[in-house]
């Protein structure tokens, strides 16, 4: 492997380090650029054709399961875009049957009804709760990681399942919350606590969630905490955001639990 290209891809793997990526995520990004690099004998940027990309994606897809082939992809493009600064090499990923259902899934106008109907029924903490999973996407049981402070810093570190993640606030998000915790006096720790003290619990949200989306007339099926998950990562990907990196946010394991968010609204 010439000098040149490792300095690309070193430059490449600097760039996601000021994303905030993972560590084991760049890892991967390193491992699975070299894989290409080194089979497709590059030795400079000029030497990457669409023909050695196909070709490369053609050996993967015989000897992978579709998962891996689109995750070894979805990183391919992001270094090929970050060297030519445009898509032109783009491979498509190879397609997977989804087996989601789309009907069970929140989308925006459900959303919508379910935050104007929260304030018609003086539900605030669900209306600022609402807009809070579905603005960052963490489960019930990471909201003990939404407090003040986090607010404050527009970040916070959640610890899931042996794993920790950021989780960013979006500055809109940031705003409101904080308006939030002035209007309830709420000047540290947990911002969404029960009487003592204590994270709301799935069972309470759910059905605080349940009874505005029956008054809003809402699919209840969509109507549960981990609806506004779902939409996050739809939100996500409609963006232009790609499915590693979402696992990244979400803290899956891996991207085939992603993907069941790529249909859209």
């Amino acid at each position: 492997m010439s000098e040149e290209i490792i300095k690309d891809i070193d430059n490449f793997i600097e760039q996601c380090k000021n994303e905030e990526l993972r560590e084991r995520t760049l890892k991967k990004y390193k491992r699975d650029i070299k894989g290409f690099i080194e089979n497709a004998d590059i030795k400079a940027k000029e030497d990457i054709t669409k023909e050695k990309l196909i070709d490369y994606k053609d050996q993967l897809a015989a000897n992978s399961k579709t998962s891996a082939v689109n995750n070894k992809i979805i990183i391919i493009n992001k270094f090929l875009e970050f060297l030519f600064n445009n898509k032109e090499y783009n491979l498509k990923q190879i397609k997977t049957q989804n087996k989601f259902e789309v009907d069970n899934i929140l989308n925006t106008t459900d959303y919508k009804r379910l935050l104007n109907w929260a304030m018609k029924l003086n539900k605030t903490t669900m209306y600022y709760l609402m807009k809070t999973l579905a603005g960052t996407g963490i489960r019930i049981s990471e909201l003990q990681y939404i407090t003040v402070e986090a607010v404050k810093k527009g970040k916070t570190q959640v610890y899931n399942k042996e794993k920790e993640r950021p989780v960013y606030i979006k500055e809109n998000l940031q705003k409101e919350l904080k308006r939030y915790c002035k209007d309830r006096d709420i000047k540290t720790g947990i911002i969404f606590k029960s009487r003592t003290g204590k994270p709301l619990d799935n069972a309470y949200v759910y059905k605080e969630i349940q009874y505005i989306a029956g008054q809003a007339r809402v699919s209840k099926k969509k109507a549960h905490p981990h609806s506004f998950r779902h939409l996050f990562a739809k939100e996500y990907l409609n963006a232009g955001g790609n499915h590693l990196n979402l696992a990244d946010l979400l803290g899956h394991s891996s991207t085939d639990t992603t993907r069941i968010y790529s249909t859209k609204d």
